[in-house]
């Protein structure tokens, strides 16, 4: 049996009398996908906080290929293999796209001189930003503010990326793209974990579907029988929505939500 890429153990995180984590505890494995859905204020940017080392659970353990990190901060944590993208992209203005990227390959990967310039230049193709390479960041809209922001997380070279919420905002043609790129990623063997309220983005390209809702599971399992599962349509998805997926479509009694080739 292959050994868990990520396990956090009984992870408990408070902010006064929010909870962000209740006792939580899940395991990934390498290449794995994994979807993330739930309410607003769920706590699932949170639990990439305390994924990434930004946020120190209360109790519990983290895990990372087999070595514990509850201790380490986010830049350890990132130099081990754990990268993320943020929901609100907030590249260097002053910089171009280049070296937004090279940053994150050097500070974030810890690679130097030949290794971080060729690890900038794969980030930037596998997002498909090459071409705007040269692009002052000010400069960029919000799709390919998001495409930097995940060309910055890939240049790191994880083997765990975290994505939050990296379709929001985009057309529908521009979330097949981003769709794309992510199973991409994943093909190379990098395990993703997505946070996303675009469901039709995730059932495209997850195998496995986490509902957190009050800092705990409400469901977790295969995308369909999780969103068919009532507790979650409940604090989720709403009493409209029928859950049933095709081809990686979500649909609903009111006909919305197209599906991504």
């Amino acid at each position: 049996m292959t050994s868990p890429l990520l396990e956090l153990d009984h992870v408990t995180k408070r902010f006064g009398r929010v909870v962000i984590a209740e006792n939580l505890s899940f395991a990934v494995g390498p290449g794995d996908t994994v979807g993330i859905v739930g309410p607003n204020g769920a706590g699932k940017t949170s639990l990439f906080g305390l994924i990434s080392g930004d946020l120190a659970p209360a109790a519990g353990e983290i895990s990372f290929a087999g070595r514990p990190v509850t201790k380490l901060d986010a830049a350890a944590r990132c130099r081990l293999g754990i990268g993320r993208t943020y929901q609100v992209p907030r590249p260097f203005t002053d910089m171009t796209v280049f070296e937004n990227v090279l940053v994150a390959a050097q500070q974030g990967g810890g690679l130097r001189r030949r290794a971080s310039y060729a690890a900038a230049v794969q980030a930037l193709e596998r997002a498909g930003m090459t071409g705007e390479a040269n692009l002052p960041a000010a400069r960029l809209g919000l799709l390919q503010r998001k495409r930097l922001e995940l060309a910055r997380a890939l240049a790191s070279r994880p083997r765990l990326l975290l994505l939050d919420e990296v379709a929001g905002g985009l057309t529908d043609p521009e979330v097949a793209q981003l769709v794309e790129i992510v199973r991409g990623v994943n093909a190379e063997g990098v395990a993703v974990i997505w946070i996303e309220h675009v469901v039709r983005a995730l059932t495209a390209v997850v195998s496995r579907l986490i509902c957190l809702a009050g800092g705990s599971f409400v469901g977790d399992g295969e995308p369909a029988a999780v969103l068919a599962n009532p507790a979650v349509r409940e604090v989720f998805l709403g009493s409209e929505v029928t859950a049933s997926l095709s081809g990686g479509t979500l649909t609903t009694e009111a006909g919305e939500g197209g599906g991504i080739p």
